[in-house]
This record gives structure tokens, sequence and C-alpha cells, in this order.
């Protein structure tokens, strides 16, 4: 079985020692995204509360960031977003930012967009409120 490790210094290195993504047979896996600035190895700033205040800004910029970071990894490996297949997004607040993630979303597949799933969860690592993981075709 082939495979190949895909690294970009242009996305964050993934949590917990996975790999950013993995080709094999014509498609790309990409790991879980978390809003993390690849420049300053930082992730967004989030209100303490996105509930009073600040929620859709912080969750704006995490969703951006995020498909930043997946389509960094993707041009690494000679695709883009365009050619995702799937998207799982992942977030804690689920009933409160589902819209705001969905207008993000649409601004990166305006046309044709992938299946995606929207999971709620209990919590993402460094209390993140959008983490993103991508199938991608190679051809």
């Amino acid at each position: 079985m082939e495979r190949d490790v895909i690294f970009t210094p242009d996305a964050p290195w993934s949590p917990g020692g996975s790999s950013q993504a993995i080709a094999h047979n014509g498609l790309l896996y990409v790991s879980g995204q978390l809003p993390i600035d690849p420049a300053t190895g930082q992730m967004l700033p989030r209100p303490l509360n996105p509930l009073f205040g600040g929620g859709d800004q912080a969750v704006s910029a995490q969703t951006r960031q995020c498909l930043n970071n997946v389509n960094a990894i993707c041009q690494a490996a000679g695709a883009d977003l365009s050619n995702a297949i799937k998207l799982t997004i992942y977030t804690p607040m689920l009933i409160e930012f589902a819209g705001v993630i969905d207008r993000v979303y649409r601004e990166s597949f305006a046309y044709d967009p992938p299946a995606r799933s929207m999971i709620g969860v209990n919590v993402l690592q460094g209390n993140a409120l959008v983490q993103i993981d991508a199938i991608v075709a190679l051809n």
C-alpha cells in the first residue's frame, strides 16, 4: 500500500503527532485543521463567552482560518479546495453558530460545494470554536 505524507509550512503542524495529510489512491485525506495561524503558531482568539459578544466575528475568523489551512495543505499536494469531495466541520456551539459557519463556507464554495457534515462536539483542542477535516480529489 503506497501512501504519501503531505506537509507544508503554510499550515500548522497537526496536533497529536498526526500528519497534516496523507495522499493515497488519488485522494488526499486532510487531518482536522484548527484555527491556528501558521505564521505565528497561535490559535485565533475567541471571546471568553462567545454568546455574550464577539462570537459571530470569532467563529467567522476561525472558520476562514481552518479553510485556509486546509487549502494550503491541498496546494502542497497539487490540488485546492475546489477539489474537495467531503468536509467535516466540528464545533462545540453547533446550534448557536451553524449559520455563521454556513456563510463563511459559502464564500469558499459558491458553486458545486462538496458534501459536508457539521457535527456538534463537547470541546475542541485549545478551546477552538471550529475544526475542519477534508477528503480531496487529486486527479
